[in-house]
């Protein structure tokens, strides 16, 4: 998904002598989550309006497309986690207006009314492509380093377990205390990610293979369980 603002918002913000305002990384995730459901059901759609193809058989057709109900329904189930998600109060923000609750005047409020800096994108990198993290730091956990990997290569809205393994062995650190990033195998990532839900599906990649991936959204949503905006 685009980083907002773009370069024509960027343009949109030099004619009108305005400065934009950080992005609230709570509604990115809602963002990147509502459109990975609609690519999904266009997905659903186009195979169950299509004919059978030619050398496919029935069975294959039906697994391929329960799969794909599959992983709709999941979209789906971390969409809702994310909009229900509670909002911790913001440390800085200005008091609620009168009349105004706490969790009104700080849900879904970036960190800090005015921030002096632009906020840091998980792999480190601010909007002007300035570094926010250190060069080489530790990832604080296994959650926040797939996401470096993520962003790192763009932030598709899902990676081949294989690729996200092989980002994640290139950064410092031990990943849940239990093996160095750089020794991680696909089962033991498989093994590390199961106790937040997160585990591998059949996805059709831009390139056109299928492969069992990571969503991205599921990183984002397991970790807004952890720490709620």
């Amino acid at each position: 998904m685009t980083t907002h603002p773009n370069i024509l918002d960027a343009f949109a913000h030099t004619l009108l002598g305005t400065q934009p305002k950080p992005e609230n990384l709570h509604h990115r995730a809602l963002l990147e989550a509502h459109t990975a459901v609609q690519h999904l059901e266009s997905q659903l759609l186009e195979r169950f309006s299509r004919p059978l193809p030619e050398n496919t058989s029935s069975q294959t057709y039906v697994e391929e497309y329960t799969e794909l109900l599959l992983d709709r329904l999941a979209a789906g189930v971390e969409l809702s986690l994310l909009m229900s998600a509670p909002c911790a109060p913001v440390t800085g923000s200005t008091p609620p207006a009168e009349g105004e609750s706490d969790a009104e005047a700080d849900c879904c409020r970036p960190s800090g009314d005015a921030p002096a800096e632009p906020e840091c994108l998980p792999c480190g990198q601010g909007p002007e492509n300035g570094s926010c993290r250190q060069a080489g730091a530790e990832p604080a956990d296994l959650l926040d380093a797939c996401l470096v990997v993520f962003c790192a290569l763009g932030d598709p809205d899902a990676l081949a377990s294989a690729d996200l393994v092989d980002g994640l062995r290139r950064l410092p650190g031990t990943a849940e205390g239990r093996w160095f990033y750089a020794d991680l195998t696909q089962p033991r990532l498989a093994q590390l990610l199961a106790p937040f839900g997160i585990q591998t599906r059949n996805i059709t990649l831009p390139d056109g293979r299928r492969r069992k991936s990571y969503r991205r959204t599921a990183f984002v949503s397991a970790a807004w369980g952890e720490a709620p905006c």
